[in-house]
């Protein structure tokens, strides 16, 4: 009886034991969406809870592989390198799979929707900026929102009205300022509705002053597209290296030094009141005058089609005459006369001699009349040579750099003899040209561009001392493109100063200006649950171009290191971060890398209503700073001076877990 009451024992507690693991299993389909359950060797049932953090969602679906990936390269993204998570990304390897992922990825945090990137090595997640959320839901079908949008230089006056803060009323697209409202002062941060009122549709965040009364503002509007904060301009400027910074400090522009010379003028709208003529005569009437011999008055825009070859000035007798060339409909297209010219045509030849006086002769001269120029065959003319009209020998030969069909054109001229140093040196405030000294003025001859390529330095005279020397960057027709050095500089220490100095970050740019304001108007009170991590504005050089001073091709671009998928970031003033004094932020927000975006293989992952800014620099072409972007290639870049869409990126901190959701558009991830 002992031993049935004993077995009897056993199989209630078997019982029990059973219901316990069925309420548990119940228990748990309640409380989590996935749970996983098998059975063990001896036929028991075990049950696992699934990871709920959204760093174990990337895990889980990189052991799959299908989705994502394990990043294997070497990566810290603290400052205090603490980090040995694995770090996981999401990855498709054709549109299907990348669209697809849009669908898992989603989260909704501080009531505004994000998109999963990849995971960091301190097991925290980073995530992109998707939009406001609508009834819980992220889905692509959401309408406009307030949005910061482009830079722009405006005046401003100290009485108007201005505020710390605003609030937005969407049905009747009305700002109001609030926080602290006051007149008298301007100040970086403030929003104003430009005038004395409180309310008004568009609103002003005011950036920085520019000069006397007019400041740098960004506008802010309420028709933004649902999945970015507004379009931005990365710097609202764009002509030096330093403007593909996030922030920068010496900015000291590229410049330009053209020498252009037309012939004639377009477009020339007369009227009845002029007068024209067959002939014309210079000085003989009239000293230092042009007089029409028998001048008629046009008498109506019908006589236009008649005045070709035909001389005209607003009066009888003047200082100014022109000889038509063409007639469009009420537009006649002239060589403008001045100061005695009365050439009709100009003799050009192929090459040139030099007679050895400070004179040059036309080598196989062919006249061309400017009426011929202007009927088609002005296509024939670029880089040939010419004097000043029918003359074959002169002291100022210049070289068509560029023809136009107005019967102009743009030359290098003699006059522009300049010297051309391999190297500086620098003493008492004087820069001198050292190495090899070349005299140049035919630029657009292929071997004097070969020449510049190793000759970059001059002080753009004839001269080999001057007080700002200047470095060529970029030789583009008719223009030379170039960085003026100051101080005890080369063009290498001035790079240096202008890219990864100490100081190089001390002024925000226009997209951080931007993306501070958004975060302090939205996101403040979520910054506990936000970790500090690296954003890297990879300002390292691949090719320096036509900035190498020891043989960079004119005409060749800068190019920074960001071409492939490799996530480290070296120069310590590129790690831009709350913990980095070098490249300090506000705020732990950021911007997607290049080399982020290109680890997701496919573009629809992150794919968006609009061509989107990254933190990465691309390339200096003439002088032009482009940064990289995303859009449909994954690949691209804009000039710096362009509005782009503008897509925050924070990190979730580490064992940061979802409360519900799945991850797709319709039922995000729900980060409480």
């Amino acid at each position: 009886m002992f031993n049935r009451k004993f077995s009897s024992n056993i199989r209630r507690k078997k019982r029990m034991i059973i219901s316990s693991i069925i309420l548990l299993v119940v228990f748990l389909g309640i409380g989590y969406s996935v749970f996983t359950t098998n059975l063990g060797i001896n036929g028991t049932l075990n049950i696992s809870k699934y990871d709920r953090t959204l760093y174990g969602v990337l895990k889980k679906a990189a052991k799959v592989g299908t989705y994502a990936k394990e990043y294997t390269n070497n990566h810290q993204d603290s400052m205090a390198e603490v980090g040995n998570e694995k770090i996981y990304y999401w990855w498709a390897n054709n549109d299907t799979n990348g669209t697809a992922i849009t669908n898992m990825n989603n989260v909704i945090f501080a009531n505004h929707c994000w998109q999963m990137i990849r995971t960091t090595d301190t097991g925290g997640v980073k995530m992109i900026y998707n939009g406001e959320a609508v009834g819980g839901k992220c889905l692509n079908t959401r309408g406009k929102h307030v949005g910061y949008d482009s830079a722009s230089t405006i005046y401003l006056s100290s009485t108007y009205a201005y505020g710390n803060d605003y609030t937005y009323d969407a049905e009747n697209n009305l700002f109001t300022l609030s926080g602290e409202t006051e007149s008298g002062t301007i100040s970086q941060g403030k929003y104003t509705c430009r005038s004395t009122s409180l309310t008004c549709n568009t609103l002003y965040l005011v950036d920085k002053l520019v000069s006397g009364s007019t400041y740098s503002a960004i506008k802010i509007t309420g028709d933004s597209n649902y999945s970015q904060f507004g379009n931005l301009q990365f710097n609202q400027n764009y002509n030096s290296p330093a403007y593909v910074g996030y922030m920068y400090n010496s900015e000291n522009p590229i410049e330009i030094q053209s020498q252009i010379y037309y012939i004639s003028d377009s477009n020339m709208e007369l009227n009845t009141s002029y007068y024209y003529s067959d002939s014309i005569d210079y000085g003989n009437m009239v000293t230092n005058q042009y007089t029409l011999n028998n001048p008629q008055l046009i008498s109506s825009l019908s006589d236009y089609n008649n005045l070709v070859n035909k001389y005209i000035m607003a009066s009888g007798t003047s200082t100014n005459a022109w000889y038509i060339l063409g007639v469009n409909g009420a537009n006649l297209y002239a060589k403008r006369l001045v100061g005695g010219d009365l050439n009709v045509s100009m003799v050009i030849g192929n090459s040139y001699t030099n007679n050895g006086d400070n004179t040059y002769t036309i080598n196989s001269p062919t006249q061309v009349s400017y009426t011929d120029w202007y009927n088609g065959s002005y296509e024939n003319y670029k880089n040939k040579y010419v004097c000043d009209g029918t003359s074959i020998t002169c002291s100022n030969i210049k070289h068509i750099t560029e023809s136009t069909s107005n019967a102009g054109y743009y030359y290098w001229g003699i006059e522009h003899n300049y010297k051309y140093g391999e190297k500086i040196t620098y003493n008492n405030g004087t820069y001198t040209l050292t190495g090899d000294i070349k005299n140049i003025w035919d630029l657009p001859n292929a071997s004097n561009q070969t020449d510049l390529s190793t000759h970059h330095y001059t002080c753009l005279d004839e001269n080999i001392s001057c007080s700002a020397v200047k470095y060529i960057s970029y030789y583009y027709n008719p223009n030379i493109y170039y960085y003026q050095l100051n101080g005890d500089n080369d063009i290498s220490n001035a790079i240096n100063n202008i890219l990864s100095a100490d100081n190089v970050n001390s002024k925000n740019s226009t997209i951080k200006t931007g993306i501070d304001a958004w975060y302090k108007k939205y996101m403040t009170n979520y910054t506990s649950n936000l970790e500090d991590i690296i954003f890297c504005n990879n300002r390292n050089i691949n090719n320096l171009g036509s900035w190498d001073p020891n043989g960079g091709s004119v005409s060749s671009e800068l190019l920074f290191n960001n071409n492939d998928t490799n996530l480290n970031c070296t120069n310590i003033t590129d790690k831009f971060a709350i913990a980095n004094e070098k490249a300090n932020l506000s705020f732990p927000v950021g911007l997607i890398s290049m080399q982020e975006g290109r680890l997701l293989t496919n573009t629809n992952i992150l794919k968006s209503s609009g061509n989107y800014w990254t933190l990465s620099p691309s390339y200096i072409f003439i002088d032009r700073s482009y940064n990289s972007i995303i859009n449909d290639n994954n690949n691209s870049s804009s000039r710096v001076s362009y509005s782009l869409g503008v897509r925050p990126v924070i990190s979730l901190k580490p064992e940061t877990e979802y409360t519900n959701g799945t991850g797709s558009m319709n039922n995000p991830y729900l980060v409480e």
